[in-house]
């Protein structure tokens, strides 16, 4: 493993991305996100990507210099068309219209079709839940490719759909919930691939549905991420996929590539019904009496959801992020393929 700073990864990041033909804006913005979510100890949605996003480049899939624009506006709601671009950029540009939006009107709903990968959810989340509003928000990749398979079935026809909410607390304190309703997001997939480690009982099958501890097995041979909980995951997802997709008219958003890649951003003012103040500090209250019980043998205690996350920040700024070397030596290579000069 080696251990790098925070500033180093989004310099190396932010060039190759530049080098690849993004404007420095949304180059420093992805390479802040990415470091961002290495930062809060969710490395799948990491640096780890750069490569990916590299060849999504050269294949056509992401267009680097995209813009969002919206592409229709109601009273309470905005359809927003991703144009392929960098899905972080898209992400924070819906979460921005939403809240504005909501703070006009009480609540609000922004959609957005023909978006590539998101990242970290939480980070959108995050955003909500610090301007003073209550945010939900889920993705789904309508068309693939899929990676898990149903409750009770033996094939891959689910993305991972994940979900998210921020909620504001007292004192700038945040709940921040964000998970993939499969038993992990595949990006950790690939960090125990990096690692060359076995995964977890539960995240995976292989091809027949069989459980399974090999990694490869989901790479090469046809193995599935499993919902989360059984069924009641499985009843989540394809809920998150029912209003990323067929709410957002994903099927329909114009695209030769035959990609139908969706979300929704949902926003409430909840000054709407009482002052924020009294607001927060109820919801702090709430959270409180949950933190206050007696820690279980083998815990230090309940935390909240964002709690491990903002803890994780904190360290990894203070002493470094580890990474692969596998990982950083995929970056390197990445970055000669587009020639761009990074630190060594």
């Amino acid at each position: 493993m080696l251990t790098l700073s925070a500033k180093t990864l989004t310099t190396a990041a932010s060039a190759i991305f530049e080098a690849a033909g993004t404007p420095s804006d949304i180059a420093g913005f992805v390479a802040d996100s990415l470091v961002g979510s290495n930062l809060a100890g969710h490395d799948s949605h990491g640096v780890i990507q750069i490569p990916a996003y590299v060849d999504q480049i050269r294949d056509g899939i992401l267009a680097p210099a995209a813009r969002p624009e919206v592409a229709r506006e109601g009273s309470a709601v905005i359809q927003v068309d991703g144009a392929w671009g960098f899905g972080q950029y898209a992400a924070s540009t819906c979460m921005d219209l939403v809240i504005e939006k909501a703070r006009r009107n009480q609540m609000a709903m922004v959609t957005i079709t023909r978006v590539n990968h998101v990242g970290r959810l939480g980070q959108w989340a995050e955003q909500a839940a610090s301007a003073g509003v209550v945010g939900m928000l889920g993705v789904s990749w309508g068309a693939g490719p899929y990676a898990a398979t149903p409750f009770g079935g033996a094939g891959r026809v689910l993305s991972t759909n994940p979900i998210a909410f921020g909620i504001p607390l007292a004192d700038g304190k945040r709940f921040v919930l964000d998970f993939a309703t499969t038993a992990v997001a595949e990006g950790k997939l690939r960090v125990a691939r990096a690692k060359g480690s076995p995964v977890p009982d539960g995240w995976i099958v292989d091809a027949a549905g069989r459980p399974t501890n090999d990694v490869e097995a989901f790479y090469t041979g046809g193995g599935m991420l499993q919902t989360f909980g059984g069924h009641k995951g499985f009843a989540l997802s394809m809920a998150i996929e029912l209003l990323s997709i067929a709410l957002t008219a994903a099927d329909a958003a114009p695209d030769d590539r035959q990609r139908k890649n969706g979300g929704f951003f949902l926003a409430i003012d909840p000054t709407a019904i009482r002052s924020l103040d009294a607001f927060t500090a109820e919801a702090a209250e709430l959270c409180s009496r949950v933190t206050g019980v007696p820690a279980a043998p083998g815990f230090d205690g309940v935390l909240l959801p964002g709690e491990p996350e903002e803890r994780t920040r904190q360290q990894r700024l203070a002493n470094g992020i580890e990474l692969a070397e596998s990982t950083w030596e995929a970056i390197q290579d990445t970055a000669r393929t587009v020639g761009a000069a990074i630190p060594t």
